[in-house]
């Protein structure tokens, strides 16, 4: 169960999706309820016919004027619905969806999981982890919020999807035969929407002006499309038109993951500057692209990231204050225009295949089995 829709930008719930139908396994992917939808509907994914998409119309509508008890009823009788459509009673339900059904018992599967990717905003725990056998979190930040529950919580990476792999044991190849090449121009990286609240928009503004000489490639959403938009704050949209106007940056808009993982093997560095506690929603303590920057072994130049704070595969901020950001970027730019280490961009790139969906999904594997026995 998911709170993103199936569609061109993918996040770890379609990718461990479409790694465990690719493992042989049937899997349903539950889109969050749409309004429009006519009772359910599920279609097979393109990719593989292992894997299919349900969506749904919520048989409820207006949950807070709803008393508790009306309420449980009726999201019980949704997952009776979905179960009942989909013709099948699952081995496992894997939740990354909190607040959306309330209790994974309903779904009656001999394994249940909850996967907390984004920072709890209310003050309660969703009754998803509450009725899982146990959950997984990916930082520390988020197992903190989980321990407060009676299950058992592990920490678990993001994960790196095939399309990264397959190019990073290339280019991992590659580097043990050759050494790196000195850019004539640099380009860097950014991936993510831009139409979230997290970017510190000052502070990139800063880096951009401060470099005409270097490329600025961005992917991820920056049209008002239905999109989450950082509570419509005008800096969001200033933003964008100032990106719009720089001769040195290129919008490529939300693109697919083969094209993505493609694209950005062409740039000299990555950067990723997000605000750091001005929100409940996010930390900034592990973003979702992480392992994608690393799998292509070039440098990455961070806000403070705790879940890699002992690490030197990054060059990150020491401290939740970005003042210093614009310094940072400019030493990494200077040591990357003499030629980057290759014994460190090899570093990066195991490091990243080690966390592969496929591995991550073993280790799950590994955590229920102990369970079991």
């Amino acid at each position: 169960m998911s709170p993103e829709k199936w569609g061109v930008m993918r996040f770890s719930k379609h990718h461990y999706a479409l790694e465990l139908a690719s493992l042989g396994n049937k899997v349903y992917y539950i889109n969050p309820p749409e309004i429009s939808c006519k009772g359910v509907e599920i279609k097979g994914a393109e990719e593989t016919e292992n894997l299919k998409i349900v969506t749904y119309k919520p048989v409820y509508r207006g949950k807070r004027f709803l008393p508790a008890f009306v309420f449980k009823q009726l999201l019980k009788e949704q997952v009776k619905i979905l179960l009942k459509e989909t013709g099948v009673t699952p081995d496992v339900v894997w939740c990354f969806d909190p607040y959306r059904f309330g209790n994974l018992n309903w779904f009656k599967a001999k394994v249940k999981i909850f996967f907390l990717a984004d920072l709890l905003a209310l003050d309660y725990l969703p009754g998803e982890a509450e009725t899982a056998d146990f959950s997984l979190a990916l930082s520390e930040s988020r197992i903190n919020q989980l321990k407060r529950g009676h299950r058992p919580v592990f920490f678990i990476n993001h994960g790196l999807s095939n399309y990264y792999a397959v190019r990073a044991k290339s280019r991992l190849a590659e580097l043990m035969r050759s050494s790196e090449i000195i850019p004539e121009k640099i380009t860097a990286g950014y991936i993510g929407n831009l139409l979230m609240e997290a970017p510190d928009r000052a502070t990139m503004k800063t880096i951009i002006e401060r470099h005409p000489e270097i490329n600025f490639i961005f992917w991820g959403q920056y049209e008002r499309q239905g999109q989450l938009v950082a509570f419509n704050n005008d800096s969001v949209f200033e933003f964008i038109d100032f990106l719009k106007k720089q001769p040195n940056v290129v919008l490529k808009g939300p693109v697919h993951p083969e094209v993505l993982s493609r694209e950005i093997t062409g740039v000299d560095l990555l950067w990723v500057c997000w605000k750091l506690n001005v929100s409940k929603m996010w930390d900034g303590s592990n973003p979702h692209k992480i392992l994608e920057y690393l799998s292509t072994g070039k440098p990455l130049v961070t806000h403070h990231m705790d879940v890699y704070k002992d690490s030197d595969l990054v060059d990150m901020m020491p401290g939740d204050d970005n003042t210093g950001f614009p310094d940072l970027f400019d030493r990494v730019v200077e040591r990357v225009s003499k030629g980057e280490k290759t014994e460190l961009q090899r570093k990066r790139i195991e490091f990243a295949l080690k966390n592969t969906y496929l591995e991550q999904i073993h280790r799950v594997e590994n955590i229920i089995n102990k369970k079991a026995n």
